[in-house]
């Protein structure tokens, strides 16, 4: 990554962490001119000012900015929602750029900064950007029977379309025609429904007698939801199978950097053309801020409507995924014990205990999926509401051999 990006990268990282900790309250409003060279703005000028008037440690940034491209007129707008009524940054003529400054006026836009993050970033580094967006959309299958219903495939937060190749495959066997909609699982839900609906409409508009059903895992099934309750849903949709939604959301959404992580590591192995800007041009944790319960996105999402004419499906899990896991552990070692010892005193007491408690752990049900509660994913005006004896990922994922624990529910629906 260019030395100029890295180094907004680190300025708009300090800007971040101190608006979520204070609202400033410094000197009067006034404005500062900044040089233009060429028409374009030194990000080391405005760096410096920026750093000086609010207070910040200083934080080394080259490279520049021609204000004159679209590139240049996203990042005024990003710079200017970054600090919203306390900041204007507004090109003067060819030679200078006036920043307004009025820090008392100064409020917290954290998604503001995450937005001008990935802008500036995908700017810089065009070539992986592409690459990256290569990923995203509607994956058609190679050959359309438009006679034949056609069903859409959604992941969830910070995942792939891989994970929804098993059922894929089950549908294909099962003679149903598959589709696939990847996003960037880390930016805003609303940005990915944006994605969905395109993708969709036109579809739609090429083979508009073709009913579409939408499978959508977890945070999938939001995704999905924004398009068809919202105001641009232009029809088509005929059912909404949704594998464990997060429709109040979940607690677990803080630890979504864990699963960026893992997903990007997944993607380094594996996708010659992997960029670590990647991680920041997906988007910069703006989903997990939508997940997290009682936030803005879903007291909106939630105050709307079921879409007319769609039928709608949730499956649910009622083991932990965290249980799962301690079950194997526990099953793990108690492989360990060699199986000519396991009748002898000591070692059978050992292994039996081991064996009862791993099978506790396997069969123990509760209020969750583990990520997602029962009462989470119910939602008003949803009657067809299935409770399975299984956890988030083998609802939807094969698991120690077994197929995805949805799957029979899936079928029947489609069918």
């Amino acid at each position: 990554m260019p030395q100029d990006t890295k180094g907004l990268m680190r300025l708009f990282t300090v800007i971040c962490f101190w608006l979520t900790l204070t609202a400033s309250s410094y000197g009067a409003a006034h404005d500062e001119a900044l040089p233009l060279h060429d028409g374009k703005l030194r990000i080391h000028d405005l760096n410096g000012v920026l750093c000086r008037e609010l207070g910040l440690p200083s934080c080394p940034a080259g490279g520049e900015v021609d204000l004159n491209s679209p590139g240049g007129s996203d990042f005024l707008s990003a710079i200017n929602a970054v600090l919203w009524n306390g900041c204007s940054l507004q090109a003067q003529g060819p030679v200078a750029a006036i920043l307004h400054l009025d820090e008392g006026n100064v409020v917290s836009k954290f998604e503001a900064i995450r937005r001008i993050s990935r802008v500036y970033a995908a700017e810089r580094t065009p070539a992986a950007t592409a690459a990256q967006a290569r990923n995203w959309g509607l994956l058609w299958p190679r050959q359309i029977d438009a006679t034949k219903p056609l069903v859409v495939l959604i992941h969830g937060l910070d995942s792939d379309r891989s994970d929804c190749m098993p059922i894929g495959d089950l549908l294909q066997q099962s003679g149903h025609q598959v589709a696939y909609f990847s996003y960037p699982g880390d930016q805003a839900i609303e940005d990915s429904a944006l994605l969905f609906g395109r993708s969709l409409r036109a579809t739609h508009a090429r083979f508009p007698t073709m009913p579409i059903d939408v499978v959508a895992h977890s945070m999938g099934g939001l995704v999905a939801r924004e398009y068809l309750e919202g105001p641009d849903y232009s029809g088509g949709v005929r059912h909404l199978i949704m594998v464990a939604p997060p429709n109040a959301g979940s607690a677990w959404a803080r630890l979504r950097v864990l699963l960026s992580v893992q997903e990007n590591y997944h993607l380094r192995q594996f996708d010659p053309n992997w960029n670590w800007t990647w991680m920041i041009t997906e988007g910069m944790g703006e989903a997990g801020a939508d997940l997290l319960p009682g936030s803005d996105f879903l007291q909106k999402l939630n105050s709307r409507p079921r879409c007319p004419g769609v039928v709608y499906t949730i499956v649910a899990g009622n083991k932990s995924s965290a249980k799962r896991v301690q079950g194997n552990i526990v099953e793990n070692v108690s492989s360990w014990i060699p199986k000519h010892a396991r009748t002898l005193w000591g070692f059978r007491n050992c292994y039996a205990s081991l064996t009862k408690s791993a099978d506790r752990l396997h069969n123990e049900t509760g209020a969750s999926d583990g990520p997602v509660t029962l009462e989470s994913a119910r939602l008003p005006g949803v009657t067809d509401y299935v409770i399975l004896p299984a956890d988030h990922v083998s609802l939807y994922l094969p698991v120690d051999g077994h197929p995805p624990a949805a799957w029979p529910v899936i079928q029947d629906r489609l069918n």
